[in-house]
């Protein structure tokens, strides 16, 4: 009984990873094309880890994104065709706003190159709210508790020692470094700039337990001093699906009193 319920909703788990790669969660996959990825040492993790970890009570902005088109090089293949510059213009004010400039045969290229050559981003801001993160530490683990607003968190464990990620599904995860140079960030046109840090990335699914995961987990410091967290998750956990993403932007000094 359990298996069938199992592979009944398993398909509905595939599609959600779709769509969240896709809609929700494009910001998610600049973390994981834009560098080089790469299994960390033992020595590497512990000597970096320190200042990226939210401490006691600490205050963190939940971020949100928002579409960023880029008019470079559709700019570039217009004007070779002959196309109206002035409408070019109009079309760069509606991607400054975040709107998806429509296409218009007066740009003298075809539809299919048209949305070919719009650079489609996600750029993150801030939603206006703030957070105190709930974390504990037992030994060399840090485990992040259910504040107002983090209920996504919850549950997540990490190991100090290893840098090894344990999910509330039952899988686990080990860290690749992460380390994207300003250089890079500019030539991809890449909002999020320069950022080093460590990304987990976790597949598994249980047929007994009717737990599956397929998650991103990214612990990153920017290029302003600041760190993000953000997570995304599609998984099922105890025969229930459920998708979300998780922004957060903090710095280390606003670790607040409580």
């Amino acid at each position: 009984m359990g298996s069938r319920h199992f592979r009944r909703i398993l398909p509905a788990l595939s599609l959600c990873c779709l769509l969240g790669g896709l809609t929700a969660w494009s910001g998610a996959a600049t973390f994981q094309t834009t560098g080089q990825g790469a299994p960390t040492s033992v020595n590497d993790w512990r000597s970096k880890l320190g200042p990226l970890l939210p401490q006691t009570g600490q205050l963190a902005q939940i971020m949100e994104t928002r579409a960023k088109f880029s008019m470079t090089e559709v700019r570039r293949r217009v004007l070779d065709a002959g196309g109206d510059p002035r409408l070019l213009d109009q079309m760069q004010v509606s991607a400054e706003r975040g709107v998806a400039p429509l296409y218009d045969k007066r740009v003298k290229i075809s539809e299919n190159d048209f949305r070919r050559y719009l650079v489609i981003q996600q750029e993150l801001q801030a939603s206006g709210k703030v957070v105190r993160l709930s974390i504990s530490r037992s030994g060399n683990r840090l485990t992040f508790g259910d504040a107002g607003g983090t209920a996504l968190l919850r549950g997540i464990s990490l190991d100090l020692e290893t840098g090894d990620l344990r999910f509330p599904e039952g899988f686990s995860a080990k860290p690749e470094a992460l380390n994207i140079s300003a250089l890079q960030a500019a030539s991809a046109e890449d909002p999020l700039g320069k950022r080093s840090g460590y990304v987990w990335n976790v597949r598994g699914s249980n047929p007994f337990t009717l737990n599956a995961l397929n998650g991103h987990f990214a612990l990153l410091s920017l290029g302003d001093g600041s760190v993000l967290i953000s997570y995304n998750r599609n998984g099922i956990l105890n025969g229930t699906v459920a998708t979300g993403t998780l922004i957060l932007n903090f710095n280390r000094d606003t670790a607040a009193p409580r």
